[in-house]
């Protein structure tokens, strides 16, 4: 959320504590957010397209939003202080009916998200063995995904409700059944297990990681633009020297509870690791050795890394738990 009031900002939380749905919402950092809500009383449009909110918290700083780099969905809070603004999605705050409706119409947009957190949520459910060759996922006869865990792809219907992938039946195909139809969206294992483990509210670090030293090993195996501000901190930190939970909380100055988030999301990413010998050099031997950090891509991220801002603001993300969690 953006542009809100204190006592307003209460309000929506409390509202979305209760809100039905087969999605649970909470208030995340900006980078993180699935979803916007702006104060539309706040909202104003400068030169160029880009959208300014004033802050509402005393802690929060003006946010200004390039309306035509915005990928998620984004809703604004009645009434609109700026005619030259003409949002798709509006909501009266003071209405919980309201208020459902638009997380309805999230809901609907962030359907691809969904499955995405949906399937993450299974293929880590299933054990080494049975996270080998080519399985059909079918929902009542209808082909909903191809998943190839030996190329560690999956491809999957466009559009498909996240709840037909809950109640699908695992088929076991052979390697030449791993070509899915050309309509099919695809992506590979490591991202969607990360679209799971970074929405989810289970506890997904592996116990070793809290109590033994954690090293840097390589670039992260989804798309960088994914990576929130406190993720990236911490990549900061682990290629220049590993460290304990305790010391990169000193280091870092952030909780201990996000950093053990933010390291789940990156061991299902394949970054970091607690065996030295998988570990690469820290970035100042790197350096030394070879006159630059990496590859292109990880020297991209780095770069990223410290030049990240510290600017953090709160709006909406999307979760919804496995059955029973």
């Amino acid at each position: 959320m953006a542009g809100f009031a204190p006592a307003q900002r209460a309000s929506l939380e409390a509202s979305l504590a209760s809100s039905s749905g087969s999605s649970r919402w909470r208030v995340s950092g900006f980078g993180d957010a699935d979803g916007w809500w702006v104060n539309g009383a706040k909202a104003s449009r400068l030169p160029g397209g880009t959208l300014k909110v004033a802050a509402g918290l005393p802690t929060e700083r003006a946010l200004k939003l390039d309306l035509s780099q915005v990928n998620r969905p984004l809703a604004f809070a009645k009434p609109m202080a700026s005619p030259e603004i003409e949002p798709l999605c509006t909501f009266d705050p003071e209405s919980q009916h309201s208020i459902v409706a638009t997380l309805l119409q999230f809901e609907n947009w962030l359907r691809p998200v969904r499955a995405q957190f949906v399937l993450g949520a299974l293929l880590i459910q299933r054990n080494s063995q049975e996270r080998r060759g080519v399985y059909h996922l079918i929902h009542r006869g209808v082909l909903v995904a191809v998943l190839d865990f030996q190329e560690g792809q999956v491809a999957l219907l466009p559009g498909v409700y996240p709840g037909d992938l809950w109640l699908g039946e695992w088929d076991k195909r052979p390697h030449a059944a791993a070509q899915p139809p050309g309509n099919f969206e695809r992506y590979s294992t490591t991202q969607l297990a990360w679209a799971y483990v970074c929405r989810t509210d289970r506890d997904m670090l592996p116990a070793r990681y809290r109590g033994d030293t954690v090293y840097y090993r390589h670039v992260p195996r989804v798309p960088l633009r994914w990576l929130g501000d406190s993720q990236m901190v911490l990549l900061r930190e682990l290629s220049t020297e590993s460290g304990t939970l305790e010391n990169l909380s000193q280091r870092t100055g952030l909780p201990l509870k996000q950093i053990e988030h933010d390291l789940a999301c990156l061991y299902y990413a394949g970054s970091i690791t607690t065996t030295p010998a998988n570990a690469a050099a820290p970035l100042g031997q790197r350096e030394d050795s070879h006159g630059s950090s990496a590859g292109p891509g990880e020297e991209s991220l780095l770069e990223r890394a410290h030049a990240q801002s510290a600017l953090m603001t709160l709006p909406l993300r999307l979760d919804r738990p496995p059955p029973g969690g």
